[in-house]
C-alpha cells in the first residue's frame, strides 16, 4: 500500500501562556523526524520550524541526551532515537481496546494473509492508531500517527456511516473531497448514499478508491455505551463484490469480538457474515 501523504506539521506556534514553549518546540522537532523519510539537520529543522539554528541545536542536544533522538554520524543529520519508539509500548500493553486489536489484526494478518488497520476520528482527522503487515504483496505505509481519507477508505467510511449526519459532514469538511482514484467517489450526495448503504450492513467497504487494484472493508469498535471509539479494517489486492466479501468474512468476528470486549451491548455488534 502506497504511503499515506505525510502529517503537516505546522512552525512552532506561539504557546499560551499556560504552556511551555520549550516543550511545545520539542515536541514539533520530534514529530518533524517522526514523518520525515529520512534523517534531517540542524539547518532544515531550523526552516522548518522558523526557528534560530542555535535554538533547534539546543533542542536536539537536550533530546538527544534523554534518547528521543539520535545523531547520524556519517552525515550529522538527527532521526527518532529508541527512546521514541517504546513511547506507546505502555498503551499496547495496557489499553484493552490498542491490545485487542493487535491481536485481532495479527490474526488477520498472519491467517488470513490481510493487512489491518485500527484507526480513529482524532481532531477531526482520521489516524492510523495501528497497522500490521501481511506476507501478502501489498506493503503498508501507513505508520501509526499518519493520516488517512474518510471519504476515501473502508475505515473512514465505516466511521463516517455510523454517526449522525451532520457530525459525518463536519469530519468530511466543506472543501471538494479530493479524487484519488477514478473509482473515488467525490459527490457528496452519492457518498451519503454509499454512507447509508454501509450504516445497513453494518460494514463499509471500497473497490479501488483509495488505490487502484485495493479493496477494503472495514466496521467500527463501539464501547460499554455504544459509542463509536475506533475503526478496524482489512486490505487486499483485488477488486469485485466477491472479492469484498472474501476480505469481509474474517474481518466481521474480529470487529465484534473487539466490541463486545469493550462491553459494547449486543444489539450495537457488527454483523456475523457479511
Amino acid at each position: 500500500m502506497t504511503r499515506a501523504a505525510p502529517r503537516a506539521v505546522a512552525p512552532a506556534a506561539p504557546t499560551p501562556a499556560t504552556g511551555s514553549q520549550s516543550l511545545e518546540r520539542g515536541l514539533t522537532v520530534l514529530e518533524l523526524l517522526d514523518t520525515s523519510e529520512a534523517p534531517l539537520g540542524v539547518r532544515e529543522l531550523a526552516r522548518r520550524l522558523e526557528l534560530g539554528p542555535t535554538i533547534v541545536q539546543r533542542l536536539l542536544n537536550t533530546l538527544a541526551a534523554r534518547g528521543y533522538v539520535e545523531q547520524v554520524a556519517e552525515t550529522r543529520r538527527y532521526r527518532i532515537g529508541p527512546r521514541a519508539l517504546g513511547l506507546g509500548a505502555a498503551l499496547l500493553r495496557t489499553d484493552a481496546l490498542m491490545a485487542g486489536a493487535r491481536e485481532a489484526l495479527e490474526r488477520l494478518a498472519h491467517e488470513h494473509g490481510l493487512n489491518g488497520f485500527l484507526g480513529a476520528a482524532r481532531g477531526g482527522r482520521l489516524t492510523y492508531l495501528l497497522a500490521v503487515q501481511s506476507p501478502g504483496p501489498i506493503a503498508i505505509r501507513n505508520a501509526p500517527g499518519s493520516e488517512a481519507r474518510f471519504h476515501s477508505t473502508a475505515m473512514g467510511k465505516a466511521l463516517l456511516a455510523a454517526l449522525p449526519s451532520d457530525e459525518a459532514d463536519a469530519l468530511l469538511g466543506a472543501a471538494p473531497l479530493p479524487r484519488l482514484t477514478p473509482r473515488t467517489i467525490t459527490d457528496r450526495a452519492a457518498l451519503r448514499a454509499d454512507l447509508a448503504a454501509a450504516a445497513a450492513r453494518g460494514w463499509a467497504f471500497v473497490d479501488g478508491e483509495n488505490l487502484m487494484g485495493v479493496i477494503s472493508a472495514g466496521a467500527v469498535i463501539r464501547d460499554a455505551g455504544g459509542a463509536v471509539v475506533a475503526a478496524i479494517s482489512v486490505a487486499a489486492p483485488g477488486g469485485g463484490a466477491e472479492a469484498v466479501a472474501a476480505i469481509t468474512a474474517p474481518l466481521l468476528p474480529e470487529a465484534r469480538q473487539l466490541s463486545a470486549r469493550l462491553g459494547c451491548p449486543a444489539t450495537l455488534l457488527p454483523p456475523e457474515v457479511p
